[in-house]
């Protein structure tokens, strides 16, 4: 079998956070005080060599997500520099962040002269934005349930909060190996949400640094979403890359 990394959120909507982890959402009624965790499920091969080679490839695609990252601010700095102009040879983030950023009308906050597509593309941006705040204040506020799945038998699950305090449950007869797979399980997750909660700030950083393109003063506000998809496609550039060099 192939490894399953999901994260499972009882949110209406989630998007992907860094590394292996697909969101599932769950959409659960919930009331104050009664949220239920958010799950970080490895589903991993029975077989040991397997399920250790998953984790690695796993920890491997967070860190390229780490790195690319890491580029953001560089890059959106070149561009509020000027250091960069919109050309067809530059990276596809940069010609996507100047194409909605010079839709938006920093007057008015209204866009104009965008075709459909534009428009789309700036409506699920804020969405996801919308998605990513609330995953955001879940981490920071609520526990969070990390499960490794060997085969088909539940081997570890610790429940963890964002200042660490934690408590886990493993199976009676768990070996060593195992053990080490569960702690790379939880390694993983937890440097995951970190990324995801690093990219609310980077985001935030990005929309200041595009609003020095902007005479408005609320030209932070109008550039969150086109930062945001600016992210959202420098971590896919980067995933197409490793998926090219395989």
């Amino acid at each position: 079998m192939n490894a399953v990394f999901s994260v499972i959120e009882p949110l209406p909507a989630a998007i992907a956070p860094p590394g292996p982890w697909q969101p599932v959402v769950t959409g659960s009624a919930f009331t104050a005080g009664d949220q239920p965790d958010v799950v970080w499920q490895a589903r991993l091969p029975e077989e040991l060599g397997a399920a250790q080679a998953a984790l690695h490839e796993a920890a491997t695609r967070l860190r390229a997500d780490e790195q690319a990252l890491a580029t953001v601010e560089r890059r959106l700095l070149q561009v509020a520099s000027g250091a960069v102009s919109f050309s067809t040879l530059m990276p596809q983030p940069e010609q996507t962040l100047l194409r909605l950023l010079a839709t938006v009308d920093p007057a008015s906050g209204a866009s104009f002269g965008l075709r459909d597509e534009i428009q789309e593309r700036w409506q699920a941006a804020q969405d996801q934005l919308a998605a990513l705040s609330a995953q955001a204040c879940e981490a920071l506020g609520s526990y969070a349930t990390v499960e490794t799945i060997q085969g088909a038998r539940l081997i570890g699950r610790t429940r963890i909060n964002w200042h660490g305090d934690a408590r886990s449950l493993l199976i009676a007869d768990i070996d060593l190996a195992q053990a080490a797979i569960h702690r790379q399980t939880l390694a993983l997750a937890l440097r995951s949400r970190a990324a995801l909660l690093r990219m609310v700030g980077l985001v935030g950083r990005g929309a200041a640094i595009a609003a020095t393109m902007f005479t408005s003063p609320a030209g932070a506000l109008l550039a969150l979403p086109a930062v945001w998809q600016f992210v959202q496609e420098v971590l896919a550039e980067v995933r197409q890359s490793m998926v090219s060099s395989t």
